[in-house]
């Protein structure tokens, strides 16, 4: 059938849309753990030292909101971590990479799957952590009929 057909047939709409409840969760947390809810540590070889390099993920009141802190021989720093509201409780994972001193930091999706988002590395005696990955969810609202 061209543009310029005069024939009144409709083709009927299938509607594709997946409903996700992410109203069900509140922004904040009634419990905020002290203890780590993620936690990395690898040992940094040195005949007179005990050194280490970890990284701890830290829940705040904020749900999805999380605090890292890492720590690499006697460099210490804190940054911020934010999870994506997908309809469930957020879980932080932290996995090892193939680089020594390093870890990917990131969160289960909803099948199970690891998501990176932010890696912990060290580089030249220098601790650093980069954001590799974001992810955005959308928010559609309809009046139910």
């Amino acid at each position: 059938m061209g543009c310029t057909s005069n024939d009144n047939k409709t083709d009927k709409v299938v509607d594709a849309t997946v409903i996700v409840l992410t109203d069900t969760l509140s922004d904040l947390r009634t419990i905020v753990q002290q203890e780590p809810v993620a936690s990395h540590v690898q040992k940094v070889p040195d005949e007179l030292n005990d050194w280490q390099f970890t990284v701890n993920v830290y829940e705040t009141k904020r749900r999805f909101h999380y605090k890292v802190s890492m720590q690499y021989k006697e460099l210490r720093i804190t940054d911020s971590l934010t999870v994506p509201n997908i309809g469930i409780e957020p879980t932080v994972q932290i996995q090892k990479d193939s680089d020594p001193f390093s870890c990917t930091v990131g969160f289960s999706d909803k099948k199970g799957n690891f998501k990176p988002l932010s890696r912990a590395s060290v580089k030249g005696d220098r601790l650093r952590f980069k954001t590799v990955a974001s992810y955005a969810v959308g928010v559609y609202r309809t009046e139910a009929k």
